[in-house]
């Protein structure tokens, strides 16, 4: 249950972006038991800046002219339920388009 809440709160954070349709790929890899998700979006990515702030509480990063979104929750919630759960949660921007992109890796 807090492994889904996690990744559902990523795949929340594009539409609270932009408050439109937004393009999310999702890739997701199991080795024994241990397991590895992604998501990504086509947006305009994340701002270099607010790399290191992204997961804190009541965090939210400056989306240049459009105002912002949400509470600045989601981001750090998930990375309570990632952790509880003995996991890693990290955020970056695409190599092979704009856009934002999340990893979630659970250890064996």
């Amino acid at each position: 249950m807090l492994a889904e809440q996690a990744l559902f709160n990523l795949l929340a954070m594009p539409r609270n972006i932009r408050r439109r349709r937004a393009r999310i790929e999702i890739d997701a890899h199991w080795r024994g038991i241990a397991s590895t998700s992604w998501c990504g979006d086509e947006g305009p990515g994340i701002p270099p800046e607010s790399l290191d702030r992204l997961f804190d509480k009541f965090y939210r990063a400056d989306d240049g002219d459009r105002r912002r979104a949400g509470t600045g929750l989601g981001l750090a919630i998930a990375r309570g339920f990632v952790e509880a759960l003995g996991g890693t949660i990290m955020a970056g921007n695409r190599r092979d388009r704009s856009g934002a992109e999340f990893t979630i890796s659970y250890p064996a």
